[in-house]
């Protein structure tokens, strides 16, 4: 008896919420420090900015794994995470609007409601685009078919960085009043990400099979488990550098495009745009080297490509140099961008075999707040550069730009990264999962779920 192949129509159901999932998570690493920093300005520090947006990152670390562990325990005709998805759609939306509306006459009115709404619209970030995103290691168990699901969520994704990294900037700078211009942007991006939930919500079905039947563990006890295992103890070093080095470079592009270039929204928006000519095609490129090599291989060289590229930073001097340094870039991140979901359903298949439990919830939620941490932590380092360098916001152009401003955002953008991803590729090489022990994970796996089916 073999395992029921999942339909094209149903995988790309499912793959349809990545155009969301991205769009409004992306946008919000490229944009809310410079927004708050640079275009509107509010009355805080740089290092105060940093601070609110590490409370809301520290938040991720208790809602992520508690959400995901929650529901992991639940049962219902929908399923395990629908019913939160559900829930969680129209307070995203609203949210979505208001992190871009914080009163700037009063300090400390700015940050009691940035730190109040933040927390709330990643708890509902966390209850529809986390639960959505943990379905993925149960909809196959097939390494081929993963990748397919995964090249799909690729293809959809790039519609949805596309949308969060060029669109939703054009968007917002097409208005005089940013207040208004970032606010607007919030909506689009808030039912987008709704709009986009619900094919998986209809067509996709969960698997009852892997609803969770034992006495309910505490939630400590769980993330005890998961922290325990080798292999997601590695996957997720990996994937919090890997997620770092990507939002220091992200969330600081606004400012090396601003100062370095003297290019405004509307203009650095395109420009970012151009990169997803490389992105597309190298996806391809990288499922055929993985399909040959194994993933971890490939994720190895698109790690170190991503490299190159970054080291690049310091001859941009003009925008034609900084189209071919972003294009050079692309081939790198499609890689990074391709591989960590197919490594972490490895690791929920390992876990199985250990615990005779599927954990998609804990484990996508553990990995989910090293994501958002290593968030945090970009814009703490963002606003650490700023004071060091002494970045100042009313003279961010290349005029009045210093050479310690200047050597301060190169080294942001093309030092910074380069040294935490070469120590996620010492964490890669030690991550266990590949080759013939992979192969026998899965073997194992397969016919356990098959009994469970008989």
């Amino acid at each position: 008896m073999s395992e029921e192949k999942l339909s094209t129509g149903k995988k790309i159901s499912f793959a349809i919420g990545n155009i969301g999932g991205l769009a409004i998570g992306q946008s919000s690493i490229l944009l809310l420090y410079s927004y708050y920093f640079l275009y509107l300005g509010i009355p805080l520090s740089p290092i105060g900015i940093s601070l609110i947006l590490v409370v809301y990152g520290v938040w991720d670390a208790f809602n992520e794994p508690l959400i995901g562990h929650l529901s992991d325990f639940t049962k219902s005709r929908l399923g395990r995470r629908k019913p939160f998805i559900l829930i969680g759609i129209i307070p995203l939306v609203i949210t979505s609007v208001l992190i871009y509306t914080p009163p700037i006459d009063n300090p400390v009115i700015c940050t009691i409601y940035l730190m109040i709404i933040l927390v709330l619209y990643e708890t509902f970030v966390t209850m529809v685009v986390t639960l959505w995103y943990s379905l993925f290691p149960e909809l196959s168990l097939d390494q081929k078919e993963r990748l397919v699901i995964s090249r799909f969520l690729q293809i959809f994704g790039i519609f949805g960085l596309i949308l969060g990294i060029g669109v939703a900037p054009l968007i917002a700078g097409s208005f005089s009043d940013p207040l208004v211009g970032y606010s607007f942007m919030g909506l689009i991006l808030g039912g987008v990400t709704a709009l986009s939930m619900l094919p998986t919500l209809i067509f996709v079905k969960e698997r009852k099979e892997y609803q969770i039947t034992e006495e309910k563990k505490s939630f400590f006890d769980s993330m005890k488990v998961a922290l325990k295992n080798k292999s997601f103890r590695y996957f997720v070093l990996v994937q919090f550098l890997l997620q770092l080095s990507y939002s220091v470079v992200l969330s600081g592009l606004p400012l090396f495009f601003e100062g370095i270039l003297g290019l405004g929204t509307m203009e650095w928006s395109i420009q970012l745009l151009f990169i997803f000519l490389t992105v597309i095609p190298s996806l391809f490129l990288w499922v055929k080297i993985a399909d040959e090599k194994g993933t971890k291989k490939a994720l190895f060289f698109s790690m170190v490509a991503f490299c190159i590229g970054l080291s690049l930073i310091f001859i941009i001097f003009n925008s034609i140099m900084s189209l071919i340094v972003l294009l050079i870039t692309g081939v790198g991140l499609a890689g990074v961008m391709l591989f960590p979901t197919i490594l972490l359903s490895d690791v929920i298949d390992e876990d199985q075999l250990i615990t005779n439990q599927r954990r998609e919830g804990i484990f996508n939620g553990v990995s989910g707040v090293i994501v958002k941490l290593s968030n945090a932590i970009s814009w703490l380092l963002l606003g650490i550069v700023i004071e060091l360098f002494r970045i100042d916001r009313n003279n961010l152009n290349p005029a009045a730009l210093t050479f310690l401003n200047a050597l301060g955002l190169r080294i942001l953008i093309g030092v910074i990264p380069i040294i935490i991803v070469i120590l996620g590729l010492y964490c890669l090489y030690r991550y266990p999962l590949a080759g013939k022990r992979l192969e026998e994970v899965k073997e194992r796996v397969r016919k356990l779920n098959l009994e469970l089916v008989k």
